[in-house]
């Protein structure tokens, strides 16, 4: 259930930062203030939020080369296969929104950093199990020592503009698992009083900034709110906040867990170069729909509405795999291990 509303978070961010009508230019007032904190801004925690999804499972076994090679390579199956499917769309029906660029790293999505995310777990995939072992070889000490030197570097000089920060990439991914493997190897468990308290005080720094930005708007300074960018402090506060309470709740849902295995695709369908410009500068552009009646239900009922379409779609998708790759899924990649394997020797 939580990968599936943090998906929807980074899609309701998507639809405010690729918008072709910068959510800046609006009035001041309770839209534009929604569309900033909750929308853009709870994007970065969605993927605090899928990210610690599986990082804590991570840890709870042993990581081997073969075994993250072989997460890629099932990976990089997905990825060719939509980035594949979504070229040969815009190439029949919307050319103009494809370019030479686009087409050619359509052909090796993974490698051309097609989708940022993907590309950054992948690294992070083939960097496990070497951090992993290096973690534990640390020992408590001088894990929880390295934990406290990162959220220092990268956690409190996050509170000031213009300080070090880090970017979307694979480094975050590196940062945001020494936290969480520093949590659950060595720290004990926090209260349910502790996590709400945790994910408060980082939920009161959205406000605080957020009063600053509207301060400075008022002074004629636009400016988005910045403590909601990327592993920020209070981003990683709540997303894993919110993760630490979903963690604490058990129920089984065969239903939610199938919608569940389709959320990735929702992001390589609408984070496609191309998709980003027709749905959110040509059919939803922000811009026709702000003045609307009931706007900011109306627009989360459209992102709604694309979201259920992708995970049809998927469907569909996992269908076709099931026939055909899936019916011997890992074995094209034992092989290439076992010749790697007998070369090497």
């Amino acid at each position: 259930m939580l990968r599936i509303i943090a998906m929807f978070m980074i899609l309701t961010h998507h639809f405010i930062v690729h918008n072709g009508y910068d959510v800046l230019k609006l009035p001041l007032g309770p839209e534009r203030i929604f569309f900033q904190l909750v929308m853009a801004g709870g994007g970065k925690v969605g993927v605090v939020i899928f990210f610690s999804i599986s990082a804590w499972f991570f840890l709870d076994k042993e990581q081997t080369i073969k075994s993250n090679l072989k997460r890629v390579w099932i990976m990089e199956r997905e990825l060719l296969f939509w980035s594949l499917i979504l070229v040969t769309f815009y190439l029949v029906f919307d050319r103009a929104d494809l370019s030479m660029k686009l087409m050619a790293k359509s052909i090796m999505p993974l490698s051309t950093d097609l989708w940022w995310y993907a590309t950054a777990y992948a690294i992070f995939l083939a960097l496990l199990p070497f951090l992993a072992k290096g973690l534990k070889a640390l020992g408590r000490e001088y894990h929880l020592a390295l934990a406290a030197t990162v959220l220092v570097i990268w956690g409190l000089t996050s509170f000031i503009p213009g300080m070090i920060g880090i970017k979307d990439g694979f480094l975050g991914l590196i940062y945001l698992f020494i936290l969480i493997s520093a949590y659950k190897w060595y720290m004990k468990p926090f209260t349910t009083r502790q996590v709400w308290l945790t994910t408060g005080i980082g939920l009161g720094f959205f406000l605080l900034y957020t009063c600053a930005s509207i301060t400075l708007s008022l002074l004629g300074h636009d400016m988005g709110i910045y403590i909601t960018g990327a592993w920020k402090l209070p981003v990683v506060m709540v997303g894993f906040g919110m993760f630490l309470l979903f963690d604490r709740v058990t129920f089984h849902n065969r239903f939610i867990n199938r919608i569940a295995q389709s959320a990735f695709a929702i992001y390589l369908i609408t984070d496609y170069t191309a998709s980003e410009k027709l749905l959110w500068i040509k059919l939803f552009n922000l811009q026709n729909l702000y003045q609307q009646p009931l706007a900011i239900l109306q627009i989360l009922g459209i992102l709604l509405t694309i979201y259920a379409v992708c995970i049809l779609i998927d469907f569909a998708r996992q269908a076709l795999f099931a026939f055909t790759i899936d019916r011997r899924r890992r074995h094209w990649f034992d092989l290439l291990w076992k010749r790697s394997i007998s070369f090497k020797a």
